[in-house]
């Protein structure tokens, strides 16, 4: 077991150093820490263990897995009240063996087959945190410019939320950062004097990238993303809500602040599912092409124990159905019985508040991109027909049909019906001109064949 913490360098070295004197069924174990939020995350094909695994560990049957710490609320590591949380990644039978000796002094799970899928795991952790806290953001935005709470207010709200289905670490704290005064300038609250831009890192497109890699549709993920860019772009924003002008007051839907606080509970829980069920899809289409075996569900677990950034009632219950689920052939998290039937409840929830957003002038993009995904997924027919005819018009490309095979092109106009007749007319004569060559081929042939008897 070492613990070489980030250094590849140094891991590498002991590497080289130990690996003449294994043997076939041998364990190492790599305890892995990723301590800086922004720097701390490695690709999974970049993992050292995960590479010395696949080109020198599994031909001589070595097991090699690797370990990478979880973060934690910072006053939950200073006060210790709960060990150390770590993915583990590597072979199964070798994870099992290890865990008896390494679980009284932390809390482990296996990621997957492979060191690398740790490494996975932890970009979809990543992630998540990203679409949770967003949906968020833009719920408390809402709560703010369509209803015109006050922060306090919003607070209130949120420490109600808390005590529902969207308790959590992160609403918990929210609550908490609405009514914290500025103790700077003496005016107002912090949350006002906070710059409204975030600094994107690698891991934040690594999941938009692996998604493009497996055709996945990955809308709320993408949406999401693309608020951090936007809101890198300060100064060009602030030119820009001179010239765009908004709504007045008057022009904007009156709201039942009440109702509107408990659809927006449920729109946030709805596009958080969908969040999540994005992240699913990537992680398991990964582990299908790589191998894994991953185990999402423990991995879900491990990321909800206390002092998690997404301790959650909602992946408690996304943990739930994967495990009373987990023997069925289901592809998509949100046709999970128990998740779907939430879905089904509260739908009209989520529609109210991006309605609301959308004739308010409040951007939304989690929140709708997720309703959108939603609709979506469980629509039988989509608008493409018109896509590919509109291309069949154009260039005659063709198109499939329904209940019949092969490929099909339209006559839409009348010129396309002259094209169509003057184009079989060319490959009519065309074929006539090819049997006339064989005709003349094959009297030749005989011809010769004939000399050939004669002078024989």
């Amino acid at each position: 077991v070492f613990g070489t913490h980030r250094d590849d360098g140094k891991f590498a070295d002991l590497w080289s150093r130990l690996a003449p004197n294994l043997e076939p069924g041998d364990m190492v174990l790599r305890w892995g820490r990723e301590d800086d939020h922004d720097k701390g995350f490695t690709f999974y094909k970049e993992s050292i263990v995960a590479q010395l695994s696949q080109t020198q560990g599994r031909p001589r049957e070595i097991h090699l897995l690797e370990m990478v710490r979880m973060e934690r609320d910072r006053t939950t590591v200073f006060e210790g009240e709960t060990p150390e949380s770590f993915l583990v990644g590597g072979p199964r039978r070798a994870y099992e063996k290890i865990e008896p000796y390494v679980s009284p002094c932390a809390t482990i799970v296996h990621a997957g087959d492979d060191a690398g899928c740790a490494h996975y795991a932890h970009m979809i952790q990543r992630t998540i945190e990203n679409g949770l806290t967003q949906a968020i953001a833009e719920g408390t935005d809402i709560l703010a410019k369509a209803a015109r709470w006050e922060h306090q207010d919003i607070g209130r709200i949120m420490n109600n939320w808390n005590a529902g289905r969207l308790s959590s670490y992160l609403v918990r704290i929210a609550s908490k950062i609405f009514y914290k005064r500025d103790n700077v300038t003496k005016q107002g609250f912090v949350i006002e004097y906070i710059v409204d831009t975030i600094d994107l890192g690698p891991v934040d497109t690594w999941m938009t990238l692996e998604a493009t890699k497996f055709g996945i549709p990955t809308p709320t993920i993408n949406a999401c993303l693309e608020s951090r860019f936007i809101s890198a772009m300060k100064e060009e924003r602030m030119e820009a809500s001179g010239i765009l002008k908004v709504p007045e007051n008057s022009d904007t839907p009156s709201v039942l602040r009440d109702q509107m606080a408990d659809d927006l509970q449920n729109a946030i829980y709805c596009a958080c599912l969908c969040f999540i069920a994005e992240c699913f899809a990537i992680f398991q289409a990964a582990s299908d092409m790589e191998y894994w075996n991953a185990n999402f569900a423990d991995c879900i677990g491990l990321w909800n124990t206390p002092g998690s950034f997404l301790e959650s009632n909602i992946l408690e219950k996304v943990h739930a159905s994967l495990v009373q689920n987990k023997d069925k052939e289901l592809t998509n998290l949100i046709t999970f019985p128990d998740i779907a039937s939430e879905l089904q409840e509260l739908h009209m929830s989520w529609r109210r508040i991006v309605t609301l957003s959308f004739a308010s002038a409040i951007p939304c993009p989690t929140l709708s991109s997720s309703l959108t995904y939603y609709d979506s997924y469980r629509t039988r027919r989509l608008p493409v027909g018109l896509i590919h005819a509109q291309r069949d018009w154009f260039d005659a490309s063709g198109y499939a049909r329904f209940g019949m095979e092969g490929w099909f092109s339209t006559c839409w106009i009348t010129e396309h019906t002259r094209e169509r007749k003057k184009m079989e007319a060319e490959l009519e004569r065309a074929e006539w001109e090819r049997e006339m060559e064989e005709e003349q081929q094959r009297k030749m042939e005989e011809e010769q064949k004939k000399k050939k008897a004669k002078n024989g």
